[in-house]
């Protein structure tokens, strides 16, 4: 996995952070402690757009300069064959690296209004990246008879050599015109950031905020009230939404139920069998009315009278069903959760990790980081396969020590946070966040006793 490290300082309360991504990235630690901050930066870096939203490049530096040679090597064989495959190498990464962080300093502040929909302040925003055994690219220069036009191409590939989704565009634009440059290199860099988080290419990110609930129970109210304004949920003065949960919302709105995909078909039936004890059901556009069905019983439900745990793992469940998933980015798994279905929805979230979804989680619950605990200590050892059927696991549900990140998120005496990387040890992550906690509630237990007797 390409496990680049996001650097960040002076970030609302956090002071310094430097978060590598992983498989699967936890966030544990205090409330108000800057844990969803770091997550939605994260979201905003895997779905920038930066020749789109007109990012503004630095055309005078040696970085761009410098990327752009890199680019007429790529383009130059385009003009005289069909298909070139070109592969980065460690010095042109390093110079595509120099030229994103010089696009997200020029641009923090604009990148910050999109992602968060206010003026925000932050110090250091930056991206590293680690040496990539393969950084490749396959341009194209096709004719298309219909639109009597020429275009050029380029696709990002994966380790397997498989086409992720690429940039299109008109061949007559001139090689010399920066609007061609920037059109390139913008793919460029953002394929950087998004590698191995694409799936297909056409897999999405997805954002479940902590107000999922409330977004499920009233999405088709304020779905309806943007369109009744003339607005969308982007930057505009009326919306009063972050990105992530502007996205949840048009994603939930705009779902296609008559194209289910099979993919999670086992993690959804886990979830409907062990958590909720019932189906979801979808009726068709445009009324797209969810209901849910106990079991042993005929008659479906509005959402409105259902459980917390119903609503609560309801968007999940449809995002798995009818969205081709690429990332997941999850605040809080555990609300309305019973600590005997944390304890699921940690199994869960690793067997996503197993089918390739990278997963990030900030979360409250000890249930949950021992879970991973134990299956980290499970998948070392010897005899695994027994032990996997004696607590009726299987594969999927191992995860080793190197597929996970766990970040501790601690408020300081000075409001600051202060952000660690725990390490894992012999019985896994230890997060004081949690134990500490804990033994004074033991502590205060003791005291009561003592003072008792």
């Amino acid at each position: 996995m390409n496990r680049w490290t996001v650097h960040v300082t002076d970030f609302g309360k956090i002071k310094k952070a430097d978060v590598q991504v992983a498989p699967l990235t936890l966030f544990l630690g205090d409330n108000n402690s800057g844990k969803s901050y770091v997550m939605t930066l994260i979201y905003g870096l895997l779905n920038a757009r930066f020749y789109f939203d007109e990012y503004e490049f630095g055309e005078e530096t040696e970085a761009y300069k410098e990327c752009c040679r890199i680019l007429d090597k790529m383009l130059n064989p385009v003009d005289i064959m069909e298909n070139t495959e070109y592969a980065l190498d460690a010095q042109e990464q390093q110079s595509f690296q120099l030229l994103l962080n010089e696009v997200l300093k020029r641009n923090k502040v604009k990148f910050l209004k999109n992602l968060f929909n206010r003026e925000m302040k932050i110090g250091e925003l930056s991206v590293s990246f680690p040496e990539l055994e393969k950084c490749g690219f396959v341009l194209k220069h096709t004719n298309d008879v219909a639109k009597n036009q020429e275009f050029i191409s380029i696709y990002g590939t994966d380790e397997d050599g498989f086409l992720l989704s690429g940039y299109r565009m008109p061949k007559d634009f001139q090689a010399g015109n920066m609007g061609r440059y920037r059109f390139f290199l913008a793919y460029i860099m953002e394929t950087l950031i998004r590698m191995d988080f694409r799936g297909d290419g056409e897999a999405r990110t997805v954002y479940f905020p902590t107000a999922r609930t409330g977004f499920l129970l009233t999405y088709k109210t304020l779905v309806g009230s943007a369109m009744s304004d003339k607005f969308n949920f982007q930057e505009t003065d009326k919306n009063l939404l972050t990105r992530p949960n502007s996205d949840f919302l048009t994603s939930l709105s705009s779902m296609n139920t008559q194209m289910p995909t099979e993919d999670f078909r086992g993690i959804v039936e886990f979830i409907e069998k062990d958590l909720i004890h019932g189906h979801i059901s979808v009726s068709d556009l445009p009324a797209h009315d969810i209901m849910y069905t106990p079991d042993g019983e005929e008659h479906a439900l509005p959402m409105f009278v259902t459980s917390g745990v119903v609503t609560e793992l309801t968007p999940l469940l449809l995002f798995m069903q009818y969205v081709d998933l690429g990332t997941v980015l999850m605040e809080e798994p555990e609300i309305s959760l019973h600590l005997e279905l944390q304890w699921s929805m940690a199994r869960i979230l690793i067997r996503l990790m197993n089918m390739g979804i990278p997963v990030f989680v900030t979360t409250h619950s000890d249930t949950i980081l021992q879970h991973v605990n134990n299956m980290i200590k499970l998948s070392n050892v010897s005899d695994v396969k027994k032990f996997l059927k004696d607590l009726d696991y299987d594969a999927s549900d191992l995860v080793t020590r190197r597929d996970v990140a766990v970040y501790q998120f601690d408020i300081g005496k000075n409001q600051k946070t202060q952000v660690t990387k725990l390490s894992c040890g012999d019985y896994g992550f230890e997060a004081m966040t949690f134990y500490n906690t804990l033994e004074k509630m033991n502590n205060q237990i003791n005291q009561i006793d003592d003072m008792e007797e």
